[in-house]
């Protein structure tokens, strides 16, 4: 497994976390300000912290999520989505 690039969610979750990168949220909550189903939310959120970019507890009943930024990658991760993120909006724009 590793990060997709090209997966919508994938982008916004970057894209979100590398904004706000003290984050902590679960997956209901997530799923508001991002807009994207839950349970496709949760499947991908599960994947990308087995792979080790995000870390995961619980609090309460509720299991929130928030970026490694131990990761080895995730300066890289984060200068990716930054470059993805700034040519949709450019090509967007050019549309």
């Amino acid at each position: 497994m590793s990060v997709n690039f090209r997966s919508k969610l994938h982008q916004a979750l970057l894209n979100y976390y590398f904004s706000n990168p003290g984050a902590e949220h679960y997956i209901r909550e997530l799923s508001r300000i991002l807009s994207f189903d839950a349970t496709y939310l949760s499947r991908e959120l599960n994947l990308l912290t087995s792979f080790g970019l995000f870390a995961s507890f619980k609090r309460g009943h509720e299991k929130y999520f928030r970026l490694n930024r131990n990761h080895p990658l995730c300066n890289e991760f984060r200068n990716i989505t930054k470059y993805v993120v700034a040519k949709k909006a450019t090509t967007r724009r050019k549309a």
